[in-house]
């Protein structure tokens, strides 16, 4: 399956190749990351990507969870632990966060696997 027949799936059916194990999810990962190489130049939707511990999640996730192996990109405003949290301000360029936000924990908690950052209005206030 291509990056961009991926990428045009919704959640629910995303879910069912995974539980049925027709895809995995570091397969996912590398199809989203074509996707994104391929997308992002023109659209500079992600201030912050971290494929590497996505990668690492994608290995011990367990896709029978509500969001098991399902990828998801976070607004720059939210906290995951060691990651960049510029809330897109230069003031911030050299944060990264102490912790998860509760909604990654319960994200994470659902199997969700968060991989990137994305591109907002300065401190959201747009």
């Amino acid at each position: 399956m291509s990056s961009a027949e991926l990428a045009a799936l919704t959640i629910a059916d995303l879910q069912a190749l995974l539980r049925r194990r027709e895809i995995a999810p570091r397969e996912v990962l590398e199809a989203l990351r074509a996707r994104i190489e391929e997308v992002e130049p023109k659209i500079d939707a992600y201030l912050s990507i971290d494929f590497d511990s996505a990668r690492n999640e994608a290995e011990h996730v367990n896709v029978d969870l509500p969001l098991g192996g399902v990828p998801i990109a976070i607004k720059d405003i939210i906290n995951v632990a060691g990651q960049p949290c510029t809330c897109a301000s230069k003031i911030l360029r050299n944060y990264r966060a102490p912790y998860d936000a509760t909604i990654i924990r319960k994200l994470r908690a659902a199997g969700a696997i968060p991989f990137g950052k994305t591109n907002m209005d300065e401190f959201a206030m747009g």
